[in-house]
């Protein structure tokens, strides 16, 4: 999978020192730059989705590969009211799938 970064969504959090993508990456690979994330390496991305839960505007998504998702879809998570909000959409922007999980870090 790779990680998409809607340059129109993403605000780079300013008022956060790291931004919420860049805190909880395990492997480092968020920065901002020109008051934008940016992923270092997309390859050396492990996939745990972690950036996608925390971003806050929901500017990071990731294309489902092939194997999962023939017709390119995106997932797409937020996290309100102590649970994630998982939602799969095509490239038409139709809604695919929804899933509700509750959030194991209890926060919002």
């Amino acid at each position: 999978m790779s990680v998409y970064i809607d340059t129109d969504l993403c605000t780079g959090c300013p008022d956060h020192g790291e931004s919420p993508c860049e805190e909880v990456c395990p492997g480092d690979l968020f920065f901002r730059k020109d008051g934008k994330a940016v992923l270092r390496e997309d390859p050396d991305c492990w996939d745990c989705l972690a950036c996608v839960k925390a971003c806050p505007h929901q500017a990071l998504t990731v294309s489902l590969p092939f194997q999962i998702s023939e017709s390119r879809q995106r997932m797409f998570a937020s996290i309100k009211d102590n649970l994630i909000h998982w939602k799969v959409v095509d490239v038409s922007g139709h809604t695919v799938a929804e899933y509700f999980q509750k959030n194991r870090a209890g926060k919002e």
